[in-house]
């Protein structure tokens, strides 16, 4: 029997599109000297691969492809979008912006100069910045008929022009963004490791298990009344040893326990603190007892979502989680983004720490700062659905003035929706539960989805490209990588006067790339630079996104 594999793909769209994202997965994880394409570069590799030997995307499947994947960005965005003007917030929008109008204004300077066909300077901008929301807003702009389309040009000529740049300018805004970022602190003799130290001047834990941040349960003796007659506080404050008090047996009885109380002699204490801390008592004097009763307390790690407005703003720091309850933050992550464990670091609505210590002492804090966000299992799929809707339908309300029309359009009224939604789920955290895993995975898909589709429809062209206006777009495009990196870093430098860790790391996320972010926190020795790409990606996103429809309405 046999088997014709190029009929059999040809005649099924969907295999076609998982095919393409298979290989593409597998492509995207080849390590070559510690460098990987990643999953979007190597599915829109594939994609333009088997777009040339005739297949074609679906375009249904590319809608529903970016519908999720930008809806998904808004809601990512939105618990940390309106409270990241805290601490040095401004300025990440002002480099956001920065890079956004730098790149945008090349893009338009190189069309009217080599008079590009519509088209090609949208896909520019998306491709150099490897900005996908960028992408989907010019696409959405022609394919949603705001735009006024250049007379000989259809609109499906103009989508084709905005993939065939993107994919030319792509692969260097990969590598570029990751080179510069790599040479800037060289060339401009700065030490990023030093800079790194100067932006905090407390502790940066690892998100490891080690005896600053591994907490334990163990009982003591107090006999030796070197702490009889002070309350708990008092003795932390004095020791400056901040441990939390489990229980305590006095007597024979178990007696409730707050700071406030007072120790006796002969108590039987059940401590929780770090090893460190533990090892201090036995330095102390202080006999280590066996007691099953004070003992039996549950060790685990859960993760908590901060929607408590009154912590916003506040240092990590000013919780004092293990002196009140014994718990220990490992872990921090904002907007997708892992950042420095820091007793300075700013905490925002949205935040989510990964705690570990007692059970019932994390349920606790819970209460306080938000919610476990493994508690919630379901995604509440109603207002999913009525959250796409309604930014679809105000990507359809078109303003007009005199022969001018303006629109959010899809990717907009999406982008807006799924900012707002994702800000008051941070209020409420009871209304439209989106499981931090489900949001994952429904953003991998839709990218992967519209990658590959744009890959399909613009291969045939690409090569095309290649031998006519390829090499022009691929100079325009490394041009438009680099500058906006050069101007925002001079500005931030030499008119910020920000620090140079914080400075590259924004930046990065400015230019919406992770990869470059991990060259820069390699450099430092440290994730200090993850706090400026958190501060910088939530507004790029939103900028670069109307950028992509902005130039193809200036048009």
């Amino acid at each position: 029997m046999e088997i014709d594999l190029y009929s059999l793909l040809k005649g099924n769209d969907v295999l076609v599109i998982f095919t393409v994202i298979t290989f593409g997965y597998l492509l995207g994880k080849i390590n070559i000297k510690g460098m990987e394409l990643g999953n979007v570069a190597g599915v829109l590799i594939v994609g333009l691969i088997f777009g040339a030997w005739g297949f074609s995307g679906v375009p249904q499947i590319a809608t529903l492809g970016f519908t999720i994947f930008i809806f998904c960005v808004g809601l990512q965005a939105g618990p940390s979008f309106f409270t990241a003007f805290a601490s040095d917030g401004a300025k990440y929008f002002a480099l956001s912006v920065i890079v956004a109008v730098t790149a945008l204004s090349l893009c338009m300077l190189y069309t009217h100069i080599f008079s590009l066909d519509m088209g090609f300077d949208a896909g520019m901008l998306a491709g150099a910045l490897t900005s996908t929301p960028t992408l989907i807003g010019a696409q959405d702009a022609v394919s949603n008929g705001t735009a006024v389309l250049t007379q000989g040009l259809s609109e499906e000529d103009v989508i084709k022009n905005i993939g065939v740049a993107y994919s030319l300018t792509y692969l260097f805004g990969t590598g570029g963004v990751l080179l510069i970022i790599k040479y800037l602190p060289i060339i401009f003799k700065i030490d990023l490791i030093a800079e790194a130290k100067r932006a905090t001047r407390t502790p940066v834990y690892e998100k490891t298990m080690n005896e600053n941040n591994l907490p334990m349960v163990r009982t003591y003796l107090m006999q030796n009344g070197k702490m009889a007659g002070k309350t708990i506080k008092e003795v932390q404050e004095s020791t400056r040893q901040y441990f939390t008090v489990l229980g305590i047996r006095r007597e024979g009885e178990l007696i409730e326990v707050t700071e406030d109380t007072v120790i006796e002699k002969n108590d039987v204490m059940s401590i929780i603190a770090s090893v460190a801390q533990h090892n201090y008592a036995k330095t102390q004097g202080i006999p280590e007892v066996f007691d099953k009763e004070l003992l039996n307390y549950h060790i685990c790690t859960k993760e908590i979502t901060i929607t408590n407005s009154e912590y916003a703003g506040k240092k990590l720091w000013d919780l004092r989680l293990p002196a009140r309850h014994g718990c220990f933050v490992i872990g921090l992550l904002r907007s997708g983004v892992e950042l420095p464990v820091s007793t300075s670091t700013i905490l925002q609505k949205g935040d989510r720490l990964e705690v570990i210590g007692e059970e019932n002492r994390i349920d606790q804090v819970s209460e306080i700062l938000g919610r476990i966000d493994e508690d919630v299992e379901k995604t509440d799929l109603l207002t999913l659905c009525l959250g796409v809707a309604l930014g679809l339908l105000i990507g359809t309300i078109v303003l007009r003035l005199g022969n001018i029309s303006l629109s959010f359009g899809s990717a907009g009224g999406l982008l807006i929706i799924g900012v707002l939604i994702g800000f008051l789920r941070s209020i409420y955290p009871t209304f439209g539960s989106f499981p931090r895993a489900a949001r994952n995975i429904m953003m991998d898909l839709g990218i992967v989805l519209f990658m590959s589709s744009i890959g399909l429809n613009a291969g045939e062209k690409v090569l095309g490209a290649l031998t006519s206006i390829g090499p022009l777009l691929v100079i325009c495009g490394i041009s438009i990588t680099m500058v906006p990196v050069l101007v925002a870093f001079i500005i931030g430098r030499y008119i910020f006067r920000m620090n140079a860790a914080l400075l590259l790391g924004a930046i990065t996320g400015a230019m919406t790339s992770t990869p470059s972010l991990n060259i820069v926190t390699e450099a430092a020795k440290s994730q200090i630079p993850a706090l400026g790409y958190a501060g910088s990606y939530a507004f790029a996103n939103v900028l670069l996104t109307f950028a992509g429809a902005l130039l193809i309405l200036l048009q």
